[in-house]
């Protein structure tokens, strides 16, 4: 029995590996610390594959629009990260596409720009570091087995719930508005903090099932045959793609796509926004390249 017990125990450890291939890997820490660098053999013109995670990117043509969307399954919570420009407090603030290759993103975008706020309930890779609701935005909170939770108006007795629940918080972003929740197209809010009526760039998340997400980046503003587009055209595709939950991030200039190292959507790095922080997806698998890079 209790070899039956040791061999159940391994299998489990094992187990995410086996789903994505035949290399074994560890969770990465949910800290600050980067994620190991991907082996560049892995990567295509509009892929990346290893044991761990699978990322397809498309670029697809929504009326004057052009999305670039990244389709992203992972083995594991911990590669689902977040990192900051500089430490919670400073205002100091970074191009989007030098954090990503400082944290060997596979693929990064912006998140919610929290050091342009007072307020927000900020959590960031498990550390928090504010906690001030603003009741005119909803609320994104991603727990530790990377599961979306949308808090429309950033519903306080949501939030306490969530806070007192096993599930473990991991980062809490504030801008929406909401697109999807629970698999249904949510309706946009007449009135909302930013312009969400008019075509702009747009960056929204979502999350289609466990372990699998969405990434997209709108162009707009100058770009060649893309005029950005509303907050309510960025829901329904969310809801087309099939996701369960999904949210909308900081746009305009803050829109920027980063796969391989490179800007994968049309704005140039010559005219991108310094942010505060970015959402990106990391290899747990140690090619042994991490000390080599730097």
């Amino acid at each position: 029995m209790r070899r039956i017990f040791i061999l159940l125990c391994v299998c489990l450890f094992l187990l995410p590996a086996l789903c994505f291939g035949e290399a074994a890997f560890e969770p990465l820490p949910i800290d600050f610390s980067k994620g190991h660098m991907p082996d560049p053999a892995n990567y295509t013109e509009d892929s990346y594959k290893d044991p761990s995670v699978e990322v397809h990117m498309e670029r697809t043509d929504v009326g004057n629009a052009q999305f670039n969307v990244a389709r992203i399954k992972i083995a594991d919570p911990s590669q689902l990260r977040t990192a900051l420009a500089a430490p919670f407090g400073k205002k100091k603030t970074n191009r989007i596409s030098t954090m990503a290759r400082a944290n060997n993103a596979v693929v990064a975008i912006g998140g919610d720009y929290y050091g342009n706020e007072e307020g927000g309930y900020v959590v960031r890779m498990g550390e928090v570091y504010r906690k001030k609701p603003l009741k005119s935005r909803d609320m994104l909170v991603i727990d530790a087995n990377g599961d979306f939770h949308i808090l429309v108006k950033s519903d306080a007795e949501a939030l306490k719930a969530l806070v007192e629940s096993d599930l473990g918080i991991v980062n809490v972003f504030n801008f929406g508005p909401a697109l999807v929740i629970d698999g249904e197209l949510q309706a946009m809010p007449k009135k909302y903090n930013y312009n969400i009526a008019r075509p702009e760039p747009r960056c929204a998340i979502g999350q289609i099932g466990p372990l699998e997400y969405l990434f997209v980046v709108v162009d707009g503003r100058g770009a060649d045959n893309s005029k950005g587009c509303t907050v309510e055209t960025l829901a329904q595709f969310m809801f087309d793609q099939g996701c369960q939950q999904a949210y909308n991030l900081d746009g305009g200039n803050s829109c920027l796509m980063v796969f391989n190292r490179e800007n994968y959507s049309a704005k140039s790095y010559e005219a991108e926004r310094s942010v505060t922080d970015i959402i990106y997806i990391a290899t747990a698998v140690d090619f042994g390249l991490d000390e080599a890079e730097e």
